[in-house]
């Protein structure tokens, strides 16, 4: 799983990598790594001095006032060198091994598309002012500028999958363990149980290839086969159901269905019960599904499916495979 830490600046995103590094956690830092890229890549050298001049070198090294003179000359030159310094940040991120990166601008330079979720880091405004003041010497209508420049911080918020309030009075140490806990709970479940479209059954994931995924079955045969990108592997993480209000994750009704059967199987035949037997039943796990959009087939895979993680022994659902708090269900449904 590939995870962002972001948020605007003098929210204080580097103290928190700072912690993640303390739990052992190596984070991808792209304003260093587009610093370096830009003082050690040749090609990107030569794509830069084609855009902006010979003279933004000299004997290799970035000439900082004339790359500043030319990016402050207009939007458009600041669009056009993150045009070739991103994708150069972007592919170097690939190839870096990282799993964890920090970005400032990871909705504005599109970096966000690179991992699976978000946190964002937040303070107060005041906060963030006094902060860069501090920090860079700034006067305070300057300071101003530079958050005016980026995104708004409730809008980095809103886009992002968790939030750690950096304010200088709650302790974030609390914040960022339950989050990596969260996250190692989704990727448990996400690296555990898998639906494959065509195919009957669950499946857990064995190990990956650089092609296909190693499967095996959650049966008694046990059967390993390749899984490709065109077989359509959908994790139960991902799958929600549709209800009146909110959707529900899947996890949250397998967890209803135990406690209902008593961590035994359904308590009747899933194959001969009528369309009036399944919705009577299901309704006393869900009461509010949407009688409209949630079928007949949706109902008998959902309990074939509780069937099958029972006779393996999954039924610690919440603990162990529910998604992650604060997932985005209509992206999972």
């Amino acid at each position: 799983m590939k995870i962002a830490v972001t948020g605007g600046i003098g929210s204080g995103k580097s103290y928190v990598c700072r912690h993640l590094a303390e739990r052992g956690i190596r984070v991808y830092d792209c304003d260093a790594a587009a610093k370096r890229l830009m003082r050690t890549s040749v090609t990107l050298q030569e794509k830069l001095k084609t855009l902006v001049g010979a003279a933004v070198y000299h004997d290799g090294q970035l000439v900082k006032p004339v790359m500043a003179a030319f990016l402050l000359a207009s939007d458009e030159n600041q669009k056009a060198v993150n045009a070739i310094v991103h994708p150069a940040v972007a592919d170097d991120f690939k190839a870096s091994g990282y799993d964890w990166m920090e970005c400032a601008i990871l909705f504005e330079s599109g970096f966000d598309h690179l991992v699976d979720c978000v946190i964002c880091v937040t303070a107060p405004e005041e906060v963030r002012i006094q902060r860069v003041m501090a920090r860079d010497g700034l006067t305070r209508e300057r300071a101003l500028d530079w958050l005016a420049k980026q995104f708004p911080q409730e809008e980095v918020r809103r886009r992002s999958d968790y939030e750690i309030v950096n304010d200088g009075l709650q302790d974030i140490g609390p914040q960022i363990d339950t989050i990596i806990q969260q996250i190692n709970n989704k990727t448990k479940m996400q690296q555990t149980i898998l639906s494959i479209a065509g195919k009957p059954g669950l499946y857990k994931l064995v190990s990956r290839g650089k092609m296909n995924l190693i499967v095996e079955a959650l049966d008694e045969t046990h059967k390993r086969m390749p899984a490709f990108a065109t077989d359509r592997v959908t994790s139960l993480a991902d799958i929600a159901m549709y209800t009146d209000a909110e959707d529900v994750p899947l996890m949250t009704i397998l967890a209803s269905l135990r406690d209902k059967e008593e961590g035994k199987e359904v308590s009747f035949n899933i194959k001969k019960a009528s369309s009036k037997e399944l919705r009577d039943y299901f309704a006393q796990v869900l009461p509010d599904f949407d009688r409209d959009r949630v079928h007949d087939s949706d109902i008998k895979k959902l309990l074939t499916w509780y069937n099958i993680l029972v006779k393996a022994g999954i039924t610690d659902f919440e603990e162990s495979m529910s998604p992650t708090e604060g997932d985005n269900v209509d992206d999972r449904k």
